[in-house]
């Protein structure tokens, strides 16, 4: 599993498990199959394939998009 942690500037695509502590300026994507934890911040969407898994406890500055993906949120997700 990737821990990504820091500051990450731009849009990110996942394709494997990890855990996102840090701050991400940009759009994450998460592949199929792939869990993914966000923790920290996104300032801009995240975008859930078919057969993924996303935990969102921090922060998501954005939009969601799921269809087909399974996306917990216990956190904060906002439009800007």
């Amino acid at each position: 599993m990737k821990d990504l942690a820091g500051i990450i500037s731009g849009a990110i695509r996942l394709d494997s498990d990890a855990d996102v502590s840090g701050i991400v300026s940009g759009d994450i994507t998460v592949a199929t199959g792939c869990r993914v934890t966000i923790s920290g911040m996104v300032r801009g969407d995240v975008t859930a394939e078919p057969g993924a898994e996303v935990t969102i406890t921090g922060i998501v500055n954005g939009a969601v998009h799921a269809e087909g993906a399974t996306v917990h949120v216990t956190g904060i997700v906002t439009l800007p």
